[in-house]
């Protein structure tokens, strides 16, 4: 094809395709007019004044006094040592273990038994 057929073909496209555009129906939206919600709107009733709003809390720490905090609780996870706390003491017997488990179940069925339903 040439230059000028091929702007001959664009042009009847584009018009063919505009032409088609005005045919389809739009919906009346009713964008400037009153909305469904005006009378609501000047009902709401009166704004609070920025006077009458709280004013911020004054008894709020420091970031100095945070950072005191936060360095003293990573002091004392970093010093805990679960062999002084004696997380590591004797090895239970299978038994024991087993005593234990039955008793850690009875628990649990009386705290689901006393839940209401």
């Amino acid at each position: 094809m040439t230059h000028s057929k091929l702007a001959t073909l664009s042009l009847v496209l584009a018009a063919a395709s505009l032409s088609a555009c005005s045919t389809v129906k739009m919906p009346n939206l009713d964008f400037l007019k009153s909305s469904e919600f005006e009378e609501d709107a000047k009902n709401i009733g009166d704004y609070p004044e920025p006077a009458d709003a709280p004013t911020a809390p004054d008894d709020v720490r420091s970031a100095a006094l945070w950072d005191i905090e936060a360095k003293k609780m990573i002091k004392e996870r970093d010093s805990f040592n679960s062999a002084a706390v004696n997380m590591t003491g004797p090895a239970k017997t299978e038994a024991e273990l087993e005593r234990e488990l039955a008793a850690l179940r009875a628990k649990a069925r009386a705290y689901q038994a006393d839940d209401p339903k």
